[in-house]
């Protein structure tokens, strides 16, 4: 489909926002059976709303859908029937304000929604499945410690136990991505089914950090293969970990690395990258709304001559939802985990020789 008709929609889903999410309260209210009916959730609808946006810019209906899981999930009670009722709503809102044509595309992300909210949701932490590698079985109490200490509040305990086994020769990537990596994930799991407070995924967020930064003497030296590379998360986006991991596993691959963290303006990524000399930029989505400015970032780098020649790899959660997503942000490659990251850098500077 042309991508300008794309963008069309997506500007008029945005500067008309607000009459969206007001026209289908209305609508929530008109349908209500309670003779008191409580106020519809302006900003949840006006979250719909966006979320469709993004999933039309980058043609991408599991977008939404995975927008549709982290609300089912923070709210489990009655949450099906409810998305249900505000996504009706928002059809027929849509139906009065869109043309023929912008409706039908942004239907296509509606129906997707619809289809999906009968799946059951997965019902607690994800077990050790029985085909896991030996690494993963063999860290698997160690991280359900560490899981443990982190929402027990006890960080001194975590890193205690983390720093232990480096002292004793672990490798400090066996625990990267065997223990901090699952237990971040389960935190953030948590967090997004309301089990945990945003003060405690906070807290043990900030604790992995600190471990994480204690973690770096440990690393092993290793000869550079000078090149460069620029690890930055977009505008808005403060989730750093994942990137870091990332940005740690590549040097100690031979890498200099110049992290910049979290919410970067894309005009400093592009001076940086200019400015450094780099050949690799790393970026990650931590939410579906993050990935169009990816691809306005990529987009950036493609068009300036001082950068265009630069790869881009990205990862972040919102991927695993779309096998081709990344694809639609022009970047070069994704990667799901750190190490998978080392493995398609390689492959991509052995291309280009």
């Amino acid at each position: 489909m042309n991508h300008l008709l794309r963008e069309q929609i997506v500007q008029r889903l945005y500067s008309e926002l607000d009459g969206l999410a007001e026209s289908a309260a209305k609508f929530l209210l008109a349908e209500s059976d309670s003779p008191t009916p409580s106020e519809p959730p302006l900003d949840m609808l006006r979250s719909h709303v966006l979320s469709l946006a993004d999933s039309v810019l980058m043609n991408s209906p599991a977008l939404f859908e995975a927008h549709l899981l982290q609300a089912r999930q923070q709210r489990p009670a009655r949450a099906e029937l409810m998305l249900r009722q505000h996504l009706m709503a928002l059809r027929q809102a849509l139906l009065l304000r869109l043309n023929v044509g912008e409706y039908v595309v942004v239907a296509a992300a509606l129906s997707a929604g619809s289809h999906w909210l009968s799946a059951p949701l997965p019902e607690g932490p994800p077990e050790t499945p029985v085909d896991a590698d030996e690494k993963t079985l063999l860290f698997a109490q160690m991280a359900a410690d560490y899981l443990t200490l982190l929402l027990g509040a006890d960080r001194r305990g975590a890193t205690r136990l983390l720093l232990d086994a480096a002292s004793n020769g672990t490798d400090v990537r066996d625990l990267y991505l065997y223990v901090l990596q699952p237990a971040q994930r389960e935190v953030g799991n948590r967090w997004h089914s309301g089990e945990i407070s945003v003060a405690e995924e906070h807290y043990c967020t900030a604790a992995t950090a600190s471990v994480m930064a204690q973690l770096q003497p440990y690393f092993q030296d290793t000869p550079r293969n000078g090149r460069l590379l620029l690890a930055a998360c977009i505008s808005g986006d403060l989730h750093t970990l994942g990137l870091q991991m990332v940005a740690d596993f590549l040097e100690h691959d031979g890498w200099e690395v110049r992290y910049l963290g979290a919410s970067t303006p894309i005009d400093s990524i592009l001076r940086m990258i200019a400015d450094q000399g780099a050949e690799l930029v790393l970026t990650a989505a931590s939410m579906a709304h993050h990935v169009p400015l990816i691809r306005e970032l990529v987009a950036a780098i493609r068009r300036d001559p001082a950068t265009r020649h630069v790869r881009v790899v990205v990862g972040g959660r919102p991927f695993l939802y779309d096998n081709e997503l990344w694809e639609r942000t022009g970047a070069d490659a994704w990667a799901g985990s750190a190490d998978q990251a080392v493995e398609v850098v390689r492959g991509l500077f052995k291309k280009k020789g």
